[in-house]
């Protein structure tokens, strides 16, 4: 699978963040999104997946445009950084809530 983003642009207010940003990435590659704190590398993740709206935007899979937030799709996951799921709950917990199969995840 490839999942391409181009001419990205994102503005705050009137502050250009991102302008004509293309990305692309294949299913078994390592893509790195690398920049200085405030580059906009976390906003960028955001609009792949449909958690910020940018002025302009085109992503495709495989050739084919999608029209709505990659989360929706199922084909594609983010994992953030940072912790998301409260420490209070157990592994089983996550993963029913998660409909995550543990047998097809370990594999």
């Amino acid at each position: 699978m490839i999942v391409e983003i181009d001419n990205i642009e994102l503005y705050f207010k009137e502050k250009r963040i991102l302008d004509s940003i293309y990305l692309k990435t294949e299913t078994g590659k390592v893509t790195e999104i690398l920049g200085s704190n405030g580059c906009g590398e976390t906003s960028l993740l955001k609009i792949l997946f449909g958690d910020l709206k940018p002025k302009y935007k085109l992503i495709r899979i495989d050739n084919n445009p999608i029209l709505k937030p990659l989360y929706q799709t199922k084909l594609v996951s983010f994992l953030p950084q940072h912790n998301f799921i409260p420490s209070s709950l157990k592994i089983k917990k996550n993963f029913d809530l998660y409909h995550i199969n543990w047998d097809e995840f370990i594999t």
